[in-house]
């Protein structure tokens, strides 16, 4: 593809070299279009890859998704805990208090079950009764084995590791429990850009060679777009839902406010649903090791469809490339090792060295690096070479808290033809909020010069951009960020 400047020509001014009409007539254009922004890696990675989601956008400009998660709540003991009599031995009944994870006392230990406690000490359900004030359940228990906690403490885990029953067991005995997969809910965004193009802007375009076709669409208007771009990027990572608290009651007439603070409807963005699933805070580049790499890795895939089989794609900035290289490099040479007995190989040659990492295989997992110059922009935060950044050092720190050297490890996993990252935007019935462009014509009508009808009568006319959209994280919890110390989210 290439693109270039040059003055308007009235030769040019059909339907078959403009851009904006085949855009409409040919939407795969669009998505070559889109190769003009490269900075914008997360608009680009989706819409290149086709993730578009299905969930349907409500009435409320929400929508929702079913994440499953662990299929038992976890199990606590209470605050209020019978210890008399010290460590238990083997065939000792107790009255053990017991809570689950959310608080609901829908305790999900069953008569039967076999559970476990930290120290090994394994038990069975007798009885479960009812909830007792609110704060917990009562389960009487028999010791497998003996005990070696003289006493338990509020909130040690309890895990159930299976259930036993004797012959003939009566099937009236059986426990019950269900769990349902968590309901997750975003709301999509509306964003809005305009330009006014007038007559002094009438003569340089923009001209767009792919595939043997030749467009042309204004240059002002072709920077504009360019901007209305950007602007979605840091959105769709920094955006953070305004209507956490919204309710009916508190709904105006309007649908996408809220009376409160006169807000309008926003969704969360990337960062916002993935922050505090699995953040790890460092305090020098030098914390970033293949060894760190590898044990995150480790965590994610612990929550992920599969321990195996993902595809993480890292995006970051300057600084998060130079730490990703750093850890690259000594996984494969030592310091201090191999570099002296390359150059005394080549005496007297042309020596070329160095690596570009981009991709890194581990636990059955491709990590792909991806940079992502919207956390260089020293308009968001101190960008690299900026004051208050640290003298380089070679191996020392790169910089101080800074969003350059975040690395935000994305789970781009597809399962079942389902990606679990994707753009979601308004539509139904052939219309697609997702990308809407219209021109408002006055005494200028571009691409139809000859027409007489006009919006207005201004000598201009004006070109509106319109998104609706969000982004749908499915699973957060295998998705993660490394971020120095002092960088917020």
């Amino acid at each position: 593809m290439r693109v270039y400047n040059a003055k308007y020509d009235a030769a040019y001014n059909t339907e078959d070299n403009s851009l904006v009409a085949n855009l409409l007539k040919y939407p795969e254009i669009a998505k070559k279009v889109i190769e003009l922004y490269p900075r914008y890696t997360t608009t680009y990675l989706l819409e290149k890859l086709g993730f578009g989601a299905g969930e349907k956008v409500l009435g409320d400009n929400s929508f929702e998704w079913k994440a499953m998660g662990r299929y038992r709540q976890a199990q606590y003991v209470a605050d209020t805990v019978d210890n008399s009599g010290g460590a238990k031995a083997a065939g000792t009944e107790l009255n053990l208090n017991v809570k689950d994870g959310d608080g609901t006392h829908t305790c999900m230990i069953n008569p039967n079950d076999i559970i476990r406690f930290a120290d090994g000490t394994q038990a069975k359900v007798n009885t479960v009764g009812a909830n007792v004030s609110d704060t917990h359940k009562v389960a009487n228990i028999t010791f497998i084995n003996a005990s070696t906690t003289t006493d338990f403490t509020a909130g040690d885990v309890i895990g159930v590791v299976g259930n036993a029953f004797g012959e003939g067991s009566d099937g009236s005995a059986v426990g019950e429990g269900y769990s349902y997969p968590e309901t997750r809910k975003n709301w999509v965004t509306i964003s809005r850009k305009k330009l006014v193009i007038d007559a002094r802007d009438l003569t340089d375009v923009t001209w767009v060679e792919h595939n043997g076709h030749r467009l042309w669409f204004f240059t002002k208007e072709q920077q504009t777009e360019a901007q209305f771009m950007y602007d979605l990027e840091v959105m769709r990572w920094f955006g953070k839902a305004s209507i956490a608290d919204y309710t009916a009651t508190t709904a105006g007439s309007n649908p996408n406010t809220i009376d409160t603070d006169n807000l309008p409807t926003i969704g969360d963005g990337i960062l916002a649903q993935i922050d505090g699933a699995n953040v790890f805070n460092y305090a020098a580049d030098a914390d970033i090791t293949e060894a760190k790499i590898t044990e995150f890795i480790g965590q994610l895939s612990l929550n992920a469809q599969s321990p195996t089989g993902n595809e993480y794609v890292v995006f970051t900035g300057t600084q998060g490339r130079i730490q990703f290289h750093r850890a690259m490099k000594d996984l494969l040479v030592a310091s201090g090792a191999g570099g002296a007995a390359v150059l005394a190989d080549k005496a007297g040659q042309d020596v070329a060295l160095g690596s570009n990492f981009t991709t890194f295989y581990t636990l059955g997992n491709k990590l792909t690096l991806v940079h992502c110059p919207v956390f260089d922009d020293p308009n968001l935060a101190t960008a690299p070479g900026s004051a208050g950044g640290a003298t380089l050092a070679g191996t020392g720190s790169f910089q101080g808290a800074n969003l350059s050297g975040m690395m935000v490890f994305l789970d781009m996993t597809t399962q079942g033809g389902v990606a679990n990252i994707e753009l979601v935007a308004k539509g139904a019935e052939g219309t697609n909020r997702n990308w809407v462009k219209k021109y408002v014509p006055g005494m200028i009508n571009p691409y139809d010069g000859k027409s007489m009808l006009a919006a207005s009568g201004n000598d201009k006319f004006e070109c509106h951009w319109l998104t609706q959209s969000g982004i749908i994280v499915r699973n957060p919890l295998s998705c993660g960020i490394f971020k120095p110390v002092g960088v917020n989210i």
